[in-house]
């Protein structure tokens, strides 16, 4: 499997993970204040961990686009 891939799949079990702890949230199943405290801090500590591999995506992208481009230019005569 390659580092792409493997971001995909590490991508879509955070999102899986963070929406079961939102529907808890949602559904009021949370119990008492500290239960809900710690809930939130995952759903944070998520939420940067999907920022971070949307930003490495993205670079991943860039830098493709920047490879293809330099096949693209056309020497001077």
């Amino acid at each position: 499997m390659d580092g792409i891939n493997l971001l995909f799949k590490l991508q879509k079990q955070v999102k899986d993970t963070q929406d079961g702890i939102s529907n808890v949230l949602i559904n009021g199943q949370v119990d008492n204040w500290d239960k809900y405290q710690y809930m939130v801090g995952q759903l944070k500590a998520y939420q940067l961990v999907l920022q971070e591999i949307s930003n490495l995506l993205k670079d991943k992208e860039q830098n493709d686009d920047e490879d293809h481009n330099i096949h693209k230019l056309k020497p001077k005569n």
